[in-house]
């Protein structure tokens, strides 16, 4: 003799199966998100932003804005440029687009950054800045990474 469940059951535990897969993965996904830059004053850093035929530095002596993004948003707000970006939850971080006019995708170029030398392996505004790093965003074709 075979036991079997009427449709009503086997519709409930479907249903609890899928509620509790969406639960795990909504738990993992929170687990990864990464933290929050605690904000701090640093001191004598510089933006660079190199786009096609125009170039940008700024150099505040002192900043709260310790991301690579914050102290681009910064410079923006302060010198007047354009700054275009994209904020996602999932991943938490966020994605620029465009500077003082110039979009990724023009020309096969995309808005990359680089601190101290370092290609930007984070959202920049989860890439920490100390006092003395230089931030540099360059409007390039993508070489895979720096």
């Amino acid at each position: 003799m075979v036991f079997r469940l009427s449709e009503r059951v086997q519709a409930a535990a479907f249903v609890a199966i899928v509620i509790v897969a969406l639960v795990g993965l909504y738990a993992v996904v929170q687990a990864l998100q990464p933290a929050a830059v605690q904000t701090l004053v640093i001191r004598h850093a510089r933006l660079d932003v190199k786009g096609e035929a125009w170039s940008i530095r700024y150099e505040p002596v002192a900043t709260t804005n310790n991301t690579a993004f914050a102290i681009l948003r910064e410079a923006s707000l302060s010198l007047g440029f354009s700054l275009t970006y994209v904020p996602y939850e999932i991943p938490k971080g966020v994605f620029v687009t465009g500077i003082n006019g110039s979009a990724n995708g023009d020309g096969g170029r995309y808005w990359q950054y680089w601190v101290d030398g370092t290609y930007g392996a984070v959202a920049a505004d989860h890439q920490r800045l100390h006092d003395g790093d230089i931030v540099q965003w360059t409007f390039s074709i993508p070489s895979g990474g720096g």
